[in-house]
């Protein structure tokens, strides 16, 4: 599977990416009812006309560029005794400092390898004492976060984590000493 097929652009747009493409758009002052929606916004700036609309395509192509160097991963997990296979992009992960709190950080886009549509997406933390990686935000399927912690918050209540195979791949790709 390639990590550049237009479902997952948009996926990367829809969430992760999107405060990025906001901003890009932000000089073309665009109404409100235009970027409400991730998803909309997401597949309309994937889509975008290079000659008919050379603002929104190349700001979709600016924030896009993030995947240009993302990592990716395959991993397979058992779901009710059947085994799924997943593909997993990781455009960023290192070490991250904030608030005084230093921890490892990632981002992750995570799709089922024969159904794209089962997809999820992920900012992730793991600070010195976590054991594994803990979910600081997931994404509803409208593209719109479901929690939000900010990184290196207290993290009150159930802490909840990848997939243990998810994990020990996020631990294999972490590079000494590079910081996000």
């Amino acid at each position: 599977m390639d990590p550049g097929t237009r479902d997952q652009h948009i996926w990367y747009l829809a969430t992760l990416g999107r405060d990025a493409l906001l901003r890009a758009l932000a000089p073309l002052d665009l109404p409100t009812s235009a970027t409400h929606d991730p998803l909309s916004l997401a597949t309309r700036c994937v889509i975008a006309d290079p000659i008919g609309f050379p603002e929104v395509h190349q700001a979709a192509q600016h924030v896009l560029r993030q995947l240009a160097d993302a990592k990716t991963f395959t991993v397979t997990d058992t779901h009710d005794g059947d085994p799924v296979q997943f593909f997993g992009i990781v455009p960023v992960i290192g070490e991250h400092t904030a608030g005084g709190v230093t921890g490892q950080y990632a981002e992750l886009l995570l799709l089922e390898q024969d159904d794209l549509m089962n997809k999820g997406a992920f900012r992730l933390s793991r600070m010195p004492k976590d054991p594994t990686w803990i979910i600081d935000t997931d994404f509803q399927p409208s593209g719109h976060p479901r929690v939000q912690q900010p990184f290196g918050s207290s993290r009150l209540g159930r802490k909840r984590v990848v997939l243990a195979p998810v994990a020990a791949e996020l631990d294999n790709l972490i590079t000494p000493g590079e910081t996000t």
